[in-house]
């Protein structure tokens, strides 16, 4: 998990976000509606992070989590459906 994430976004955080994802600076600058340069700008420490950036950061990390712990629980009810010969897991 990043550190600040709730808090004002600093460039390691931001490099660390989009790293994890796997984008290039060029896909983050389209997500945050900006040129590659800014990102650049950002990533270096030469310009700050506004704020509508930094909320839209915020959106793009909880989507990353909600994935992130959606791949890690996977695999546990593949295991489930498989063990119990099951087409759909119940969660009730």
């Amino acid at each position: 998990m990043l550190e600040n994430q709730t808090s004002e976004w600093t460039k390691e955080n931001l490099r660390s976000l989009r790293l994890r994802l796997g984008w290039t600076r060029s896909d983050l600058a389209r997500r945050l509606g900006c040129s590659q340069e800014h990102v650049a700008s950002m990533e270096d420490g030469s310009l700050k992070i506004d704020l509508s950036a930094q909320g839209e950061l915020q959106v793009i990390l909880r989507h990353a989590e909600a994935c992130s712990d959606e791949v890690k629980h996977t695999p546990a009810c593949e295991n489930e459906m498989d063990r119990s010969a099951l087409e759909q897991v119940e969660f009730s």
